[in-house]
């Protein structure tokens, strides 16, 4: 927990991770500022390391009242601490199915980059098992689906400031560029997309990077 002589909220997590990037993302719209804690070990086994997370999951938010774990989570914690009022649409106030439905691939494509990112890549297990095989077609269809959607749905989502499917979106498909894991151009609307959220000054301020660890 944060202590009283340290009141600034401790956002945990990976500078590399979508998840995070979406809390990342969250907390400049709202302009609030958390000190960040990078977590350099994925391969760790100590819910200590995870901020305390019994899943072993990133990110989780450090508040005086205690952690905060996953990254919807996060979002609707932040707003309290907010300096600046916006209009937010959240999963609950998306209009119809089909809004939904993109919201639950976009959920889907996240994890499932995670898991092809940390099975292939952290743990090297090999590409062409049925495991990963299965997931990165269904990604890949997830990506057809909310493309061919993706006008329909911005359309008829209503007034906002900001909304948690634009801004997950965008952390999934800058996500796929920056692990070089499926292509974005093929989809021509998702692609048209990312361009124009990129000019966002919260989406410049959180870039992905890899977390290098100082020497002690």
């Amino acid at each position: 927990m944060i202590s009283d002589r340290d009141p600034q909220p401790r956002l945990v997590g990976r500078s590399s991770s979508h998840f995070t990037r979406l809390a990342r993302l969250f907390a400049a719209e709202l302009g609030v500022a958390c000190a960040f804690v990078p977590v350099h070990d994925l391969a760790s086994r100590d819910p200590a390391d995870y901020a305390g997370n019994p899943a072993l999951k990133l990110p989780v938010l450090v508040l005086r009242e205690g952690p905060v774990f996953g990254a919807e989570n996060i979002c609707h914690a932040l707003v309290p601490l907010a300096t600046t009022d916006l209009r937010i649409v959240w999963t609950d106030q998306l209009p119809d199915l089909r809004a939904r439905n993109a919201q639950e691939l976009i959920w889907h494509g996240m994890g499932a980059q995670v898991q092809l990112v940390f099975g292939m890549q952290v743990a090297q297990l090999p590409a062409g098992n049925v495991y990963f095989a299965k997931a990165a077609e269904g990604f890949r269809n997830a990506l057809a689906w909310l493309d061919a959607n993706l006008e329909a749905v911005l359309q008829g989502l209503p007034p906002r400031d900001l909304s948690l499917l634009e801004a997950s979106l965008f952390c999934l498909l800058d996500h796929l560029e920056f692990r070089d894991t499926l292509p974005v151009a093929p989809y021509r609307h998702l692609a048209a997309f990312a361009q124009a959220y990129r000019q966002r000054p919260a989406v410049q301020a959180t870039v992905y990077a890899f977390d290098v660890a100082t020497a002690p």
